[in-house]
């Protein structure tokens, strides 16, 4: 059985959310693009936290299903971006 491989309008989410669900992208045609992805130069930064903030942080890490550290960086980068006004 052939399935529909129409790709639907990227602003219906739910539809295309429906659409991945239940096709096996290799049987799309894929088109070939030149991406370069830039990591940024990271920095060791050292810092003492209360204990109780930690295992809170690793907590909320695993829901989002991430490392702590990347939580963290995660979140002083909202908070960057939240007093820079962006």
């Amino acid at each position: 059985m052939q399935r529909d491989t129409n790709l639907p309008g990227i602003d219906d989410i739910d539809k295309l959310a429906d659409f991945f669900d239940r096709t096996d992208t290799q049987e799309l045609d894929w088109e070939d693009a030149d991406v370069e992805f830039k990591k940024p130069e990271l920095v060791h930064v050292s810092v003492r936290l209360p204990k109780e903030d930690v295992v809170a942080i690793k907590k909320a890490a695993r829901k989002k299903g991430l490392g702590y550290t990347t939580y963290i960086r995660m979140a002083l980068r909202e908070a960057i971006k939240r007093e820079a006004g962006l």
